[in-house]
């Protein structure tokens, strides 16, 4: 029984905070059935019971949880998660909370707030002094080094740059310490995040959509684990030590290979070059994939999806290892299932290379409606706490939020009793390895396998031999590939074919001469098929490799048709190509050409690949390649390449059709900026893309690029249909240089003034002057300066042999001239080298483009705008106008913000190179 004389003190620290924190406050209608009452009605197996651990007022949206090594819960709780279309609420707040069972009944008697400064919070973990989160887009740390559960200051951001603005509830999550000792992390798929530590440069940044991520909290590493699913929220290790991790609508359960690229539910990965995926490990679904669709369920779960599991989505995960519950669950994986208010149960089984998940009978049923698990975790002495996060809908998108509702419920295998030290339960050894880590005397990586292990009977050696085959050098592979791809057993494995592919593509586009030779040893069709195809691709720039892949398929019957299959799949799209060497002889051994009215013969390969390199494809067959939206991505970039090479007016409905494609929309959207319609700005307009960074990007470079599309866009700006800040200064110039009056008028009124007057220049000057004193820059930080520049500046600029070539060299400029550096940082233009003033050139089909140019030849000129490099034929250039101002765009300084400055001014005036932060 909780002693009543705590819960003074519980509404003590309640109301210690009630001043600062905002009130929750609920959008949506009705309640859920008493927690208590939610406990005693679970449905469970026979000698199982569910507790009330906590529930509210002491816990509400409980979005994560972790241990601490003194067996306390801690407990991510977010309020800031809203419904649409606002998807956030800031002026709300999100907390960290620790609740404590002191006498081991399964029922908190302890509360803290820890911290209660979150925003976008998802995560919560516990180690080396110090609390994890992931909030606001970063990966932050809070310290406590006392343990006095007091935060030592304000975080400290570790990495920023995971998308929260464009995101919903595909928000980045999940943070788990690994048994490796790095902190492992998912990020959804609506958006890709570019990642790094503060100041990181675009170029070295990690680029994640739809993955599973870890990061080493000593050497500061970021690397991408794996890619591909949906939006996965729960992830576990078995007792070998493999990653498995939980997922939605297309499979729910899969085995987390270091590397490879799993199916996603919609769109392409960021590498063109993956081809194949690996499906899911499960045998199953939860739901009736035959019958229904996904978003079905929304409507109210049929009785079949109701017999298969419940539905798609599933949130939490667990393996259970903790040695306490009947033998039949040890290795079992658990999930919680949103829409059948349950939990799932599968089997774990190796098979092949790998795992496969059986179905088992689920594990637990709520009477509740409201009942939406989310989070699941062994207990120290055994049993499991799940997080409910109490809420009648799906993912709060349409239905309102209840706020003032969460719980965490206890699972318990005979009595509750305070957990003690256990070798059966995994609990204790996580929780002591971790703490091995955290003293720098944790295990040492597992070596990396090689070319010894390639021949391993164990297909689970072969897999993570072919994973790690990604972390050796590319010269360093090819042996390893060879001596994997003999291994004719593997042939229809799920994932070891791909895996042997994954890690040998970027040897084979640095070297497809050895490509071929890998295609004639091995005995796997998959990896002859996708390296013929990476081969075909560089046709233009390596024909010579083409040449002998068709050699090879003359000579050798039994990679012929793996190899022909990987040649068309490669030019799949291509409006034409150059004739290899050998081929009219190849076709000749094949049989020669199918006849034109034979049966597939619209299908044969040889037929499509003989007309890419006679008289190429007709427009109408790369039309249906393009508009096949179901179709593989690379053919589909390679036919709308082919097909936009030159604007063509009855091009533009496809374009226009495609503006909002998961492959194409992108380029389908630059591609615009080539017609004249009033019909186009729009389109592109109406909706604004708002979850695409990428599309809103190639949106203003379009509709900047005329007058009356820049209006439209002005106009939206105007009409706070979309935000100011997606127009940069150098945009906003490229818009006065289209020389229009009324649209300069517009400009000021709808985004601001460009700020190049004499008086504004002046008084900005007088500003920094002030900021940037001669103790302030004593007191900066050089390196972070070092880390500012990589990120603001060296696109353009080379200092100290590292930078671009777009602008000036600044190694032997006046550096150490504070006046020198603010003249030319804060007016940019005015005094330009010729080679690098900004050029407007006026096209024929009507459009304006701004920017440098680095390379001209007879026939074509290169010009570099801030978003890309594009080649234009000179017979196209109406008019070339040089400015006398320069690409580097104005009020950089104050997009920086005050502390940034100063550690780049000190850089920037620095005697030598300095070494980047650690």
């Amino acid at each position: 029984m909780r002693p009543i004389t705590l819960l003074p003190l519980l509404a003590l620290a309640t109301a210690l905070h009630a001043d600062e924190f905002p009130k929750p406050f609920n959008t949506e209608k009705g309640d859920p059935m008493p927690a208590e009452e939610v406990a005693r009605t679970m449905e469970l197996p026979k000698g199982f019971k569910c507790v009330v651990f906590a529930a509210e007022p002491d816990v509400q949206q409980p979005i994560a949880m972790s241990w601490d090594a003194k067996g306390r819960l801690w407990v991510a709780e977010n309020y800031t998660y809203a419904e649409n279309p606002l998807r956030w609420d800031t002026k709300l707040k999100d907390r960290v909370i620790i609740l404590e069972d002191k006498d081991g009944d399964g029922k908190h008697d302890g509360r803290k707030v820890f911290w209660e400064g979150g925003s976008y919070l998802t995560s919560v973990e516990i180690g080396y002094g110090g609390v994890w989160v992931l909030h606001n887009g970063t990966l932050s740390f809070i310290a406590d080094k006392n343990g006095d559960d007091i935060p030592d200051g304000e975080p400290e951001v570790l990495l920023d740059g995971f998308n929260v603005k464009t995101i919903g509830h595909n928000i980045v999550n999940g943070l788990r310490w690994g048994p490796d000792g790095w902190l492992y992390g998912r990020h959804g798929i609506t958006d890709t995040s570019s990642v790094g530590a503060p100041g990181t440069p675009a170029d070295k940044r990690v680029k994640m959509n739809c993955a599973i991520w870890r990061y080493h909290p000593t050497t500061k590493v970021l690397e991408t684990v794996a890619h591909g699913g949906t939006n996965s929220w729960g992830h576990d290790w078995n007792a070998n030590g493999d990653l498995f991790m939980i997922n939605t609508v297309i499979g729910h359960l899969w085995h987390v290979i270091p590397g490879a690229y799993y199916r996603r539910m919609f769109g392409t990965h960021l590498n063109p070059h993956v081809y194949e995926i690996i499906e899911q490990t499960a045998d199953h679904f939860h739901w009736d994939t035959g019958a229904e669709k996904w978003s079905d369920v929304r409507k109210g779960i049929s009785n079949k999806t109701l017999e298969l599991g419940g539905g798609h989505a599933h949130v939490g995960m667990l393996i259970y290892q903790g040695g306490l519950w009947p033998k039949e669950y040890h290795g079992a994986v658990l999930t919680c299932n949103l829409h059948g208010n349950r939990i799932n149960m599968d089997k774990l089984e190796r098979q092949g290379c790998g795992y496969v998940g059986k179905h088992a009978p689920d594990f637990m049923q709520a009477k509740d409606t409201w009942f939406r698990g989310i989070d699941l975790l062994t207990c120290p002495d055994g049993n499991v706490v799940v997080s409910d996060w109490s809420d009648s809908g799906e993912c709060h998108d349409n239905d309102g939020v209840h706020r003032t509702s969460g719980r965490i419920y206890k699972i318990v295998y005979g009595e509750s009793k305070k957990g003690e030290r256990s070798a059966t339960n995994n609990w204790w050894a996580r929780m002591d390895l971790q703490q091995q880590y955290e003293k720098g005397a944790g295990p040492a990586p597992r070596a990396l396998r090689g070319l010894a292990d390639a021949g391993s009977k164990d297909g689970l050696v072969r897999l993570q031999t072919a994973s790690d085959m990604q972390r050796l050098p590319l010269e360093a592979r090819w042996p390893i590939a060879t001596a994997l791809a003999e291994h004719e057993e593997d042939a229809n494995d799920r994932q070891q074919p791909l895996m042997i592919w994954y890690g040998i593509e970027p040897a084979v586009a640095a070297d497809p001469m050895k490509g071929v030779e890998l295609i004639k040893a091995a005995k796997l069709p998959t990896v002859r098929r996708l390296v013929a195809r990476r081969i075909a691709e560089m046709i233009e720039t390596k024909p010579e490799a083409v040449d002998a892949l068709v050699a090879l398929m003359t000579e050798q019957k039994d990679v012929r048709d793996d190899a022909l299959a990987g040649l068309a799949a490669g030019l799949d799209g291509f409006s034409s190509a150059k004739k290899p060497k050998g081929w009219d002889e190849f076709v000749a051994r094949s049989g020669g050409l199918p006849a034109p009215g034979a049966d597939k013969a619209g299908s044969s390969p040889l037929l499509a690949l003989s007309a890419v390199f006679g008289s190429g494809r007709a427009s109408e067959e790369l039309i249906a390649i393009v508009k096949n939206a179901e179709g593989d991505a690379n053919a589909r970039v390679n036919a709308f390449k082919s097909l936009t090479r030159t604007a063509k007016p009855e091009l533009l409905p496809v374009i226009r059709a495609l503006i909002n494609d998961k492959v194409l929309g992108t380029v389908a959207r630059s591609a615009l900026a080539a017609y004249d319609d009033p019909n186009i700005p729009k389109a592109m307009l109406n909706p604004w893309p708002g979850r695409s960074e990428e599309q809103q990007a190639a949106t203003v470079a379009t509709l900047t690029s005329r007058p009356s599309y820049a209006k439209a866009l002005l106009e939206a700006i105007k009409a706070k249909k979309i935000p100011t800040t997606v127009v940069s200064p150098f945009q906003a110039r490229q818009i006065r240089s289209l020389g229009d009056e009324s649209l300069n008028k517009l400009l000021t009124e709808a985004w601001g003034e460009i700020r190049d007057t004499p008086e504004a220049k002046k008084a900005e000057f007088a500003k920094w002057e002030g900021v940037l004193t001669a103790d302030a820059l004593k007191k900066a930080d050089p390196s972070k300066g070092r880390m500012m520049f990589m990120a603001a500046c060296s696109a353009c600029h080379k200092l100290y042999g590292q930078g671009g070539a777009i602008g000036p060299e600044l190694t032997g400029s006046d550096r150490h001239n504070l006046k020198y550096l603010l003249e030319n940082i804060l007016d940019p233009s005015a005094v330009v080298p010729a080679d690098f003033r900004v050029s407007v050139l006026n096209l024929k089909d009507g459009r304006t483009i701004t920017g440098v140019i680095p390379e001209q030849t007879e026939r074509t000129l290169t010009v570099q705008t801030p978003a890309e490099r594009i080649t234009i034929e000179r017979t196209q250039i109406v008019k070339q106008e040089q400015l006398p101002m320069s690409l580097m765009p104005e009020g950089l300084l104050s997009a920086l913000g005050d502390e940034n400055v100063k550690n780049l001014i000190a850089y920037l005036m620095s005697n030598g190179q300095v070494e980047m932060p650690k």
